[in-house]
C-alpha cells in the first residue's frame, strides 16, 4: 500500500508524517486534537518541556483508550446477554406454539 507524506503541525513545529491515500483528514484530526491537548496541559501544568507534555498527553489517551475499551466490553457482554435472552425467549414461545400444531412450518 501505497503512502504519502502530509504535514502536520505540533506545538508551533512542523512534522512530516506518512500517511495512507485517504487518511489525510483523519491524520490532520489527530494532530489537531493532540495540539490542543498539550496546549491545554501546558496551560494547567505549567510544564515547559515538550517531552514531559508529550509523555503526559499520552498517558491521557491511553487512559481514556482504556476506559473505552472496558465501556465497549461492558457494553457487549450487555447485548450478548440480552441476545441469549430474547434467543430463551424464542425458543420458548415456538415450543408452546408448537405444541398446539405439530404441522407449522416456519416460512423461510
Amino acid at each position: 500500500m501505497s503512502t504519502e507524506a502530509v504535514e502536520i503541525v505540533i506545538l508551533g513545529r512542523p512534522y512530516k508524517v506518512s500517511c495512507p491515500p485517504g487518511q489525510q483528514a483523519a491524520l490532520q484530526a489527530a494532530a489537531t486534537q493532540l495540539n490542543e491537548k498539550l496546549i491545554e496541559l501546558r496551560q494547567r501544568s505549567r510544564v515547559s518541556s515538550n517531552e514531559q507534555l508529550a509523555i503526559m498527553a499520552a498517558l491521557n489517551f491511553c487512559h481514556e483508550l482504556c476506559l473505552e475499551k472496558e465501556k465497549n466490553h461492558q457494553y457487549s457482554e450487555t447485548m450478548d446477554k440480552r441476545i441469549k435472552m430474547l434467543q430463551r425467549t424464542i425458543e420458548a414461545a415456538l415450543i408452546e406454539h408448537g405444541q398446539g400444531d405439530d404441522s407449522v412450518t416456519p416460512n423461510v
